[in-house]
């Protein structure tokens, strides 16, 4: 992780394209709970990332949920690298982004 949040610049926002590489869309709750860190620690770094044109944010009922931009051009190198910074990590680090999806609570009412 070190290496990959020297070349990224934040420990937040190299967590979060890590969680990101693995499962392709989430929202800001999930990457509070699942990578246990400060919600506004989360949303900057979303708000640095959109600005870089990395991620995408589409607004699905009261959620935002983020995923890589397609037009993104380094995209398809940025997902190898994190690719092999996920292979490098100790196990119980690893473990941290491989937990089971987490499912939105259903903003519907009945």
């Amino acid at each position: 992780m070190k290496a990959l949040r020297s070349l990224i610049g934040s420990a937040t926002r190299a967590k979060i394209l890590l969680y990101l590489s693995v499962y392709k869309e989430t929202y800001p709750r999930e990457l509070t709970i699942n990578l246990k860190l400060p919600l506004f620690g989360v949303q900057t770094q979303l708000k640095n990332l959109v600005k870089g044109g990395v991620v995408t944010i589409k607004k699905d009922a009261n959620r935002q949920m983020v995923s890589f931009n397609p037009d993104y051009e380094l995209k398809k190198e940025l997902l190898a690298l994190l690719k092999k910074a996920l292979l490098s990590l100790p196990e119980r680090d690893r473990s941290l982004y491989l937990k089971p999806k987490m499912i939105p609570r259903s903003t519907v009412k009945h």
